[in-house]
This record gives C-alpha cells, sequence and structure tokens, in this order.
C-alpha cells in the first residue's frame, strides 16, 4: 500500500530556508505556553483565573511585540535582496472570521452601557476585549510565523500529564501541593490541579485528550506515538477525574468523528484502535486505583462511575483489542481496504448519533413527559432543572435574547457582560437551587450570543468550522492537522455546556492559529510567512 510518510508540515528545502528568527520566538512561545502556563498558580484554586490570565497575557505580548520586530527587520533585509515575503497575504476564511469576531466584540464593548466593565471583564471571567485582542493578534502571529516543531508538541504532552496527575491524585483526596489548605470539603470537592475547578479541567481534558489518540495515530516518528499512548492513559484517566459530563460528551462525538479520521489510512485505523484499547483499558487502571485507595474519593458522577465500575466496559475494551489484531493482520496480508467508503460510512453513523440524541431529548421532553427514565431523566428530558439547572440559564438567556433591540441582537449586551444580562434572575436562583449569581450561560454559544451577537457567534463559529474543513481536506499532505481539529471539535461539542475561561480558552486559540499555520503551509505554492 502506498502511502506518503509525510506526515507533520511540509518542511521543503525552500521552507526550511525560510525558517527565521520569529519563527523560532513563536516557538519558545508555545513552549512557554504549553509548560507554564498551565502549571502556573500563585494562591491555590482562588487565584487561577487571574494566573493564568495575567501570564497569557504577559508572554503574548512579549511574543507579539518580540516576532513582529524580528519580522520587521528580515523583511527589511528580504527588500534590499528583492524577495520580501507578505505577512497578510493569502488571506483565509479563518483570518476573515478571526477579525470578524474582534470587530464584532469592539463594536459590542463601544454599543454597550456596561463599556468600562466590558475592556477587563473584571465582574465576569475576564473575557473582555483585552482577552479578545490578545486572541486576535496570537492568532495573526502564529497563523503565519508557527512551523512545526515536535518539541512544542512533546512538551504539550508531558506537561498536559503533570495536569492530568494533578487531577487524578487530588480527586483521591491525595495533595502534595497543598492546593485544598484553607477550603472546607464542599468546596475542596469541585475543583483540582492547577487548572480549577471541574468545569475548567473538564474542558482542558477536551483538549487534552484527543491529541493523545490521534498523535498515536498519524505520527511517523515512534518516540512520539508512544509518548502519546502513555499520556493517553493519564488524559482518560483525567478526564473521568474531572467529573464533568462535559467532556465526555465532548469525547462520546470526537471519538467517532478520529475513528472516520483514521479510516482513511488501514495502518492510521489499526493505531486507532490501538490508542482506544488503552484509553478503555485506563479506566480500568483508575478502578484498581481507587480500589487501592479504599474508594476514598470524591465520588463520581454517574457516567463516570458508569465508565470506570461497570463490567461491561469490558466489551469495548476487548473489541477494540480484536479489531487491533484483525487489522494488523489485514495489514500484513495486504487485503483491499475501502478507504473512500469507511470515512463516509463513520461519519454517516456519527450524525446518525447525534441526531438520535437531539430526537430522543425533544422527545422525552415535549411528546413523552410521563416515562421514568432514572439517572437519565437530567440528560434526556429537557427543563429548568437540565444538567446541574443549565436548562435555566439557558431558557431565560434566550428569553433575554429576544427582548434585545435589533441592534443588540446583531451584537450583544458587551463582551462577557452574561452577568448584567441575567442579574434580573439572581434572586430566583438562589430560591430554587442555592446559587447567589451565574455570570456565564453555561453554554459557550449562549454566551456569545448574548454578549457578541449573532454577528459575533457566527464569526466564532466560522473560525471553529473552516479550520477545521480547511486541514481536513489539507489531510492527505498534513495529517498532523488531523491532531488540533480534533481536539478543537471535541472542544466545540464541550462548550455546549461548559463555558470558556483564560484558563483554557487561550489554548484553543493557540490551536486554531498552529492549524491555520499548517493549512497556510500545506496549500500549493503557498508561502510560510
Amino acid at each position: 500500500m502506498n502511502r506518503s510518510k509525510q506526515v507533520s508540515p511540509p518542511s521543503s528545502g525552500e521552507a526550511v530556508k525560510k525558517y527565521q528568527v520569529h519563527h523560532s520566538l513563536v516557538s519558545y512561545y508555545l513552549l512557554a505556553m504549553f509548560s507554564i502556563f498551565p502549571l502556573f498558580l500563585t494562591n491555590q484554586y482562588a487565584s487561577s483565573r487571574h494566573d493564568k490570565y495575567y501570564l497569557y497575557l504577559f508572554l503574548s505580548g512579549a511574543m507579539v511585540i518580540s516576532t513582529l520586530i524580528s519580522y520587521a527587520l528580515n523583511r527589511h533585509k528580504q527588500k534590499r535582496l528583492g524577495c520580501a515575503e507578505s505577512f497578510i497575504r493569502p488571506v483565509s476564511a479563518v483570518d476573515i472570521a478571526v477579525l470578524c469576531f474582534f470587530i464584532c466584540a469592539v463594536i459590542s464593548a463601544a454599543a454597550s452601557p456596561y463599556f468600562a466593565e466590558t475592556i477587563n471583564a473584571e465582574i465576569a471571567r475576564n473575557n473582555g476585549l483585552i482577552l479578545l485582542l490578545a486572541y486576535t493578534l496570537v492568532y495573526l502571529c502564529l497563523s503565519r510565523m508557527y512551523f512545526y516543531k515536535g518539541y512544542v508538541i512533546a512538551a504539550y504532552l508531558i506537561f498536559s500529564c503533570i495536569v492530568a496527575l494533578l487531577t487524578i491524585i487530588n480527586f483521591f483526596y491525595i495533595d502534595p501541593i497543598g492546593i485544598f489548605n484553607g477550603y472546607p470539603e464542599e468546596i475542596a470537592v469541585d475543583f483540582g490541579s492547577t487548572i480549577g475547578n471541574k468545569n475548567t479541567i473538564a474542558a482542558f481534558m477536551s483538549l487534552f485528550t484527543p491529541v493523545t489518540v490521534m498523535i498515536s495515530v498519524v505520527s511517523d516518528k515512534k518516540w512520539m506515538r508512544i509518548l502519546g499512548r502513555l499520556s493517553l492513559v493519564f488524559a482518560y484517566a483525567a478526564a473521568l477525574c474531572a467529573n464533568s459530563g462535559s467532556v465526555i460528551l465532548g469525547l462520546a462525538v470526537a471519538i467517532p468523528i478520529m475513528a472516520a479520521f483514521s479510516a482513511r489510512e488501514l495502518l492510521y485505523l489499526k493505531r486507532f484502535f490501538l490508542a482506544m484499547t488503552i484509553l478503555f483499558a485506563s479506566g480500568w487502571v483508575l478502578r484498581f486505583f481507587s480500589l487501592m485507595m479504599d474508594d476514598r474519593q470524591k465520588g463520581f458522577e454517574f457516567i463516570q462511575n458508569f465508565l470506570i465500575y461497570s463490567p461491561l466496559t469490558l466489551i469495548p475494551l476487548v473489541m477494540c483489542a480484536l479489531l487491533t489484531l484483525l487489522l494488523y493482520a489485514l495489514q500484513l496480508r495486504g487485503t483491499p481496504y475501502p478507504a473512500r467508503l469507511l470515512p463516509v460510512i463513520l461519519f454517516s453513523l456519527t450524525a446518525v448519533g447525534v441526531l438520535g440524541l437531539i430526537g430522543a431529548i425533544i422527545y422525552f421532553t415535549k411528546a413523552d413527559t410521563a416515562s421514568e427514565l432514572g439517572s437519565f431523566d437530567r440528560l434526556l428530558r429537557f427543563d429548568d432543572r437540565w444538567g446541574t439547572h443549565r436548562g435555566f440559564m439557558w431558557i431565560h438567556s434566550m428569553e433575554e435574547y429576544v427582548k434585545f433591540d435589533f441592534f443588540r441582537k446583531l451584537f450583544g449586551a458587551g463582551p462577557d457582560m452574561t452577568i448584567k444580562v441575567l442579574a434580573p434572575y439572581f434572586a430566583e436562583l438562589q430560591s430554587r437551587f442555592g446559587d447567589g449569581y451565574t455570570d456565564c450561560a453555561h453554554n459557550e454559544y449562549i454566551n456569545y450570543l448574548l454578549t457578541q451577537g449573532a454577528l459575533g457567534l457566527l464569526s466564532y463559529l466560522t473560525i471553529l468550522g473552516a479550520v477545521c474543513l480547511r486541514a481536513y481536506r489539507r489531510a492527505k499532505s498534513n495529517p498532523m492537522g488531523l491532531v488540533l481539529i480534533s481536539a478543537i471539535l471535541c472542544y466545540a461539542v464541550q462548550a455546549t455546556v461548559n463555558l470558556y475561561t483564560p484558563i483554557v480558552t487561550p489554548i484553543l486559540f493557540l490551536f486554531v492559529a498552529m492549524t491555520e499555520s499548517m493549512n497556510r503551509i500545506a496549500a500549493p505554492n503557498n508561502q510560510i510567512a
């Protein structure tokens, strides 16, 4: 079977010659973001958001300034030699969407009655204009100057494993860095590691876990595949210990999509099922660890408890192991492989599954409100109690959006100003659910709709959709793009029940920018800068 050995972004002789100081500065920035950023913490859980926010602004500001100076000096030299490269061209759909996203935020803030608060959004989660400007500038630099380096991805895996390990042992009340000191157990139960509460940990793991899977599938370097598989053990165990349904929802959709990506080649599909074998086996490793700890842990939610303790999880474990062996045998025999048909089938099955879940929710919410659903009632029957009262926030968020005038429907109430929009419902939220207030809708898309309007939300969706589509189209020459878009897709799914923060969302935008840079390099006759 003929297949290209090139799995990372093309590094032709021409591209290597063009590797300049500004490309190195971008790599060092990513190295810092993947190592220092996730572990940086000055004062336990209470300071995690501010620590990450200000560190991100500092690192990003230093990178943007230094790389632009380096680029300008290099371009001046190139002009004298008559071979200057353009920082701006070519312009892609992702570039336009990122700029539109920021422009919508500026218009939203300028027209907002809470203009001062939108700058830094200190009253909410710091997702104000300053952070959005940083996302935009970082994207513009990385999408033009990032050049694939294996040590950057390796650093992401290694340091994310440290976060994952802390998440796991913190769940079992092992606290080597004293993160729980001074906190009552009812508060400590909802957070761990250096990332924050269970929702932010879940968002972090929704990016990390797919990367470990797809690195072990597409990398042509054996050491990188081994590192990916080892990281997968920690990533999936930590995803379970995050104890949030959002990451499970993300993986439930992302895993079939990753299977479809892997089905492009027999070798990839074999590696994928090996990764799935490791994934399900790591759930059993966590189970044995829990038994060793005499089950002294924070308490798993229903789905996590099933995935760890149910003997039924042996079924997918054994099936994935057998499929790995079968595909290995087929590869040895040189059996013809339906490379075009199988991805279509898997994508179709994924779509059917998602539509089936949506249909079931609609059915049990509208048509059949009497049937006893047990533990699945919180998932399949939507009302204001749904998803730890996320339904309450979603329903009232949409009620408030409908009340907006036409301009605010287009541009929203101002970046990160959901807290102002939902303020009239705080008393009811307190009396019914015991929460004094909320500063987000616990759904990124509803949140963007409220804060940056329909145009801001459309721009954000275009960013995610366009970068993934472009990477998938270029996957033959750049399979490494499948690694990052798998993470982006998993994050996008879990975001339907989660929130954006300066703790995890910066990594999402890094992945978007890195993917777009690889898209540009993989395009025919394209320039690295």
